[in-house]
């Protein structure tokens, strides 16, 4: 028998959320695909090469990471290696937010995680250099999304909040879009690595890049807001971010920081490992969340897996996600005093919950079941 051939494009991942999803989806080929299927995986990371075996076949020296290559080869380099080669596609799936230009026939399924792109109650500014990225996401890249969509496809989003939002920007109908989370592998606590911090200081964690929805300014505005109205407190306080001075962005954070003298309550971790991320879910009092734009927020499920108590702004597909956590605050994400008085409110509290376990009905093997109905 034939092997039904897939072409996996997913050649921007090269950190953060986006490469998870590839390793779970990966990770899952062997849990629940059709041993007659043949994927041919293409990436831009040479680690995903200890994923090759006998049905999976990794072309990791693709050069389009960048915006301009990346649409080169989705335009026309896939179809081009498709014809150098001789091995045509059954089967297209593209995990970068948009369809692939290939043979009209051929049936793709695209998983969708750009949430920029769906919500317009935002404004970015054209002409704002910071902003200019966030501007074209979500006035020029639904564009592309549409343009790029063949007539046989489905689009994979991580909750029915982006669904519902997908449907009213890009006018899909809603049988063409399946909600399946992310996997979330059960963490054995006790295994990880507790972090001594060498004080007695209330310790808040928010492990997040410095994009401008990511919110970090709340959270500074709010410690200045505790210093100014209760000083014995914030002396006792001590936030880590999850950022260094390496770019623009985070040294204007920095600078804010610095002009508000809020130094001695803030530390700079950099980027961390995986690891050193679940050892401070482990060993601090405190998780905050300011952000606005998500589409899944799985830092809100590993956190709540410790029993970590979690403020979070409260917008609709953050309480989808994490609703069901008795840990959960759900704040403003733009009201600093509110986020001070929860902050505040958590340290005379202290308390831990009950971990988190999730249980979604929808999860990779429906993802390979819609694999099986677009072969079959």
């Amino acid at each position: 028998m034939t092997s039904k051939i897939i072409f996996v494009n997913n050649t921007a991942a090269t950190e953060g959320g986006a490469l998870t999803i590839l390793k779970q989806f990966l990770d899952s080929i062997k849990l629940y695909s059709n041993k007659d299927y043949l994927y041919y995986v293409f990436c831009s990371v040479p680690e995903l090469k200890s994923y090759e075996n006998n049905q999976t076949k990794i072309i990791n020296d693709i050069k389009a990471k960048k915006w301009l290559e990346r649409i080169k080869w989705d335009f026309w380099g896939l179809k081009n290696w498709s014809k150098k080669n001789n091995i045509k596609a059954n089967l297209i799936i593209s995990f970068q937010n948009t369809g692939v230009k290939y043979f009209r026939e051929t049936p793709q399924i695209i998983y969708f995680h750009q949430a920029l792109s769906v919500y317009d109650e935002y404004h970015w500014n054209l002409f704002n250099k910071e902003e200019r990225i966030y501007w074209f996401y979500q006035k020029i890249y639904p564009l592309l999304i549409k343009f790029s969509l063949p007539s046989n496809f489905y689009i994979i989003t991580q909750t029915e909040t982006i669904k519902k939002k997908l449907q009213q920007k890009l006018k899909i109908n809603k049988n063409r879009i399946v909600v399946i989370a992310p996997n979330f592998n059960n963490i054995d606590i006790n295994s990880i690595e507790s972090i001594n911090f060498n004080d007695n200081k209330f310790h808040i964690f928010y492990p997040a890049a410095t994009y401008l929805y990511k919110n970090h300014e709340v959270i500074i505005n709010a410690l200045k807001y505790i210093r100014d109205t209760n000083l014995e407190l914030f002396n006792n306080l001590l936030v880590h971010f999850t950022f260094d001075d390496s770019t623009l962005r985070n040294r204007e954070l920095i600078k804010l920081i610095n002009d508000l003298k809020l130094n001695d309550a803030i530390k700079l971790e950099g980027k961390l490992l995986y690891d050193k991320i679940l050892s401070f879910y482990k060993s601090c009092d405190l998780m905050v969340f300011p952000s606005y734009l998500e589409t899944f927020g799985l830092p809100l499920i590993e956190a709540a897996s410790f029993g970590l108590p979690i403020l979070v702004s409260d917008l609709s597909f953050l309480r989808e996600v994490i609703g069901g956590y008795e840990g959960a605050l759900f704040l403003d994400y733009n009201d600093y005093q509110a986020w001070g008085d929860s902050i505040i409110e958590c340290y005379k509290k202290r308390s831990r919950f009950k971990p988190y376990v999730l249980n979604y009905s929808n999860n990779w093997e429906h993802f390979f079941k819609l694999i099986d109905k677009l072969l079959v």
